[in-house]
């Protein structure tokens, strides 16, 4: 048996961000009106894989935690911490 070879992630992610194209095997469903939509796998992925591309505002750790403290707790659930390139963002 043969085995696939493995796509590089970061070469996966350029195709699609610069196409402007979604991965197959991602859905944007409906989930409720209290949680809105969410996205959902309906393949496999591997670890490493790229999924998809944050469209979001990049904002630092500080001016996150200022929001913290200003936004309704309905909307705290919209911020994210990642880190990228050793950096949290």
């Amino acid at each position: 048996m043969q085995r696939s070879r493995r796509i590089n992630p970061k070469e996966d992610a350029k195709y699609y961000i610069d196409s402007r194209k979604d991965k197959v095997g991602l859905d944007v469903k409906y989930i409720n009106a209290f949680k809105g939509r969410g996205i959902f796998a309906t393949t496999f992925f591997q670890k490493g894989d790229f999924l998809l591309e944050y469209r979001g505002e990049l904002i630092s750790k500080e001016e996150c935690e200022r929001r913290q403290r200003v936004y309704h707790d309905n909307l705290k659930v919209f911020l994210f911490e990642f880190y990228f390139n050793g950096k949290l963002w």
